[in-house]
């Protein structure tokens, strides 16, 4: 892929993690919004590079631009959620990385979503049940936090690395075939 092929890309999935914040259903914890499956295109399209549209983002909402689901900022790193966002951009490396070593192969697009997933639900249920306890000085039952903070996204998670996986799949074949 070219460098101004990758730059635009790059800057389009900044802008979808951005609005994917926004488009958002409440729930008790954390909203469920469309950000983790921007976080998947990304990584299902650009690979590795991926992981930089989703770090540009967090870093532009740390810098005080209003991206995050509640404002922007450096005093965000204090919200439960905010663990989520971390996992965000590991889990698109990771799931980047995995997509560039075997994405000819629909299974390990799969996968690549599927560790996306483990991680983006470890980074945030842990950041969330540590902000909790240790700066709001709240706990949340072990149980109570499995369903508010993982449970309750899974169904449509799972769905993201489905669609996103199969997406990544049938447009690589496409470009794979347009560009010889």
């Amino acid at each position: 892929m070219s460098r101004t092929k990758t730059l635009v890309l790059t800057a389009l999935f900044v802008a979808l993690v951005a609005i994917g914040a926004f488009i958002r259903i409440p729930t008790p914890l954390v909203p469920i919004t469309l950000q983790f499956a921007c976080c998947l295109a990304a990584a299902q399209i650009l690979g590795v590079k991926g992981g930089n549209s989703v770090l540009i983002y967090l870093v532009m909402g740390l810098i005080g631009l209003p991206v995050f689901t509640e404002g922007g900022g450096f005093t965000y790193v204090l919200k439960p959620s905010f663990g989520y966002l971390i996992g965000m951009v590991t889990g698109t490396y990771m799931c980047g990385l995995i997509v560039k070593l075997k994405g000819d192969k629909i299974a390990f697009r799969l996968l690549g979503s599927f560790v996306a997933l483990v991680i983006v639900d470890l980074f945030g249920a842990t950041y969330m049940y540590l902000i909790y306890r240790y700066y709001l000085h709240t706990v949340i039952p072990i149980g109570e936090l499995a369903v508010s903070a993982v449970a309750l996204f899974l169904p449509t998670d799972i769905l993201w690395c489905c669609l996103t996986a199969l997406a990544g799949y049938k447009i690589s074949k496409f470009t794979t075939r347009s560009n010889r």
